[in-house]
């Protein structure tokens, strides 16, 4: 399983839905594993995934940082593509927010200046770490290169200087540019995303594609909810993102991780007990065959039954009528 943060695992206020939390721990008590799969850094993941409990596992900085048991694998943004950000980025006025693990980099307007929700993206809340320091310099960030792993560029709003500086990022052909958020662009390393971290987390723990679900609610979830077997669009999502996914569950706000993950396993269980019924269903049906085969009677063509279950999972099965015809016709089937 494959959880976003923002709009999906979170609610509004930065918390985990209490109903949320239970789903998760009774499924990893069955083996499920879980992952946070983040645009903020690891150390801002880290204050999420502690809300839950340690046993969830992550991925941070849109694919950049992912965790594979103890080791965590990371790529870096590179000098020549943090450059042309910078550059880019100042010739249009606009501030740009460098990530290491742990630390966060401006180049212009101060994370604690930005609004709330941008503010959580770049800096801890009030419990967490709150380290950040100013890009003095092109030289400065040339001295910190080898430490960045991402960035975010953060507008007010919408603007047209944040789609000029969208255009010419790509344009460098250097970094990978993606956006949680309509007035944010992701900065990430070239041919990086979430998507290829959950590939990567797939072949490690050889994890058919069928047996995965990832949740997201915005377009820097795309590619990891088409990369997984099940896609699941949060409510709250763009009618984009819901028309890719293979599903739409209810809003981050109304639990709804904690109602998909408790259908689709509802589902699957029902699935597995009613496999488990079929041979009782085969034998009643062979077994009355070969009793009145002995006398040449009218057999059953279908055996009807009615099938229910109760608040257990468990089925309940009652014959309710047979369609007879000539036992001869029978042998040919």
């Amino acid at each position: 399983m494959f959880m976003d943060i923002d709009g999906t695992l979170i609610d509004n206020h930065q918390n985990v839905l209490p109903e949320t939390k239970r789903t998760i721990e009774k499924l990893q008590q069955r083996g499920v594993i879980f992952y946070i799969a983040t645009g903020r850094m690891l150390s801002l993941a880290e204050l999420i995934r502690n809300k839950i409990n340690d046993q969830v596992e992550i991925i941070a900085s849109n694919g950049s940082v992912y965790q594979k048991g103890h080791h965590f694998h990371k790529e870096h943004l590179g000098w020549n593509a943090l450059k042309e950000i910078y550059n880019i980025t100042s010739e249009l006025g606009l501030s740009t927010n460098f990530f290491t693990t742990d630390m966060t980099y401006y180049t212009r307007e101060k994370p604690w200046m930005l609004s709330r929700l941008a503010r959580v993206r770049v800096m801890a809340d009030k419990t967490g770490n709150r380290r950040f320091e100013k890009v003095r310099d092109l030289e400065h960030l040339h001295q910190l290169s080898s430490q960045i792993i991402n960035g975010i560029t953060i507008d007010k709003t919408k603007s047209e200087r944040l789609d000029e500086a969208r255009e010419k990022m790509e344009a460098t052909g250097l970094l990978k540019v993606s956006s949680s958020s309509p007035n944010n662009l992701e900065l990430i390393p070239r041919r990086i995303s979430k998507a290829t971290a959950v590939r990567a987390i797939m072949d490690k723990y050889g994890i058919p594609l069928e047996r995965t679900i990832a949740f997201g609610n915005d377009m820097n979830d795309l590619e990891m909810i088409k990369a997984v077997g099940t896609g699941v669009a949060m409510g709250n999502s763009p009618q984009i993102l819901k028309d890719e996914a293979d599903a739409v569950t209810d809003s981050n706000v109304e639990n709804g991780i904690g109602n998909f993950l408790e259908s689709y396993f509802d589902k699957i269980k029902k699935e597995v007990a009613f496999k488990g019924l079929l041979p009782f269903l085969f034998n009643q049906t062979k077994s009355r065959l070969s009793r009145q085969q002995e006398g040449h009677q009218r057999v059953p063509q279908v055996l009807v039954c009615e099938l229910r279950t109760n608040r257990y999972g468990h089925f309940h099965y009652r014959e309710l009528r047979n369609h007879n015809f000539e036992f001869g016709r029978v042998h040919q089937l």
